[in-house]
């Protein structure tokens, strides 16, 4: 009878994102540096964002970095038609790499990819958008890895189209 060992945990992951893992991009947001547009208030308008700035996701300064990752869902639900926009109750998650550190004030964006080669099209074009609500480190234990380290993010997402209707294909 074989005896089994230790799921490396890494290496799982690593398999997983190379055989479903496809390029997004992860917009770190710095909330401690609000962009100079978001600041620049319309006078007589009740101090009121200035219109002709165009948030794209955030009033704050970000880095988008790309990044390898998969999704999967992890709670069906329903698409529900609002007078701002459709909303979304499903629940996904995303697997990122350790090395990302993703936020919960972060954002997921999901590029459109050459679909023969799975390369992001150039310009950049976002497809959709998810928020970060959690982003779960989770830990290895196996004898061969680091005890403790983080091995990657599990983090849950919703849906952020609202808003961006016109600037997202």
């Amino acid at each position: 009878m074989p005896k089994y060992g230790f799921i490396d945990l890494e290496k799982e992951v690593d398999d997983l994102i190379k055989e479903y893992g496809y390029w997004l991009a992860l917009r770190s947001v710095d909330l401690s540096t609000p962009t100079k547009e978001s600041i620049d208030l319309v006078p007589g308008q009740y101090d009121q964002d200035n219109p002709d700035f165009q948030k794209v996701l955030s009033s704050y300064t970000y880095v988008d970095k790309l990044i390898k990752g998969y999704r999967y869902l992890a709670q069906p639900g329903f698409d529900y038609k609002t007078q701002v926009g459709i909303v979304n109750t499903k629940l996904r998650v995303f697997i990122i790499e350790a090395d990302k550190m993703p936020k919960n004030t972060d954002y997921i964006l999901e590029l459109e990819l050459d679909e023969t080669t799975g390369v992001p099209v150039q310009p950049f074009s976002v497809r959709r958008v998810w928020g970060i609500q959690d982003a779960e480190p989770l830990r290895a234990g196996q004898p061969n890895s680091h005890a403790g380290g983080i091995e990657f993010f599990r983090c849950f997402v919703e849906e952020n189209n609202l808003g961006y209707q016109g600037r997202i294909t």
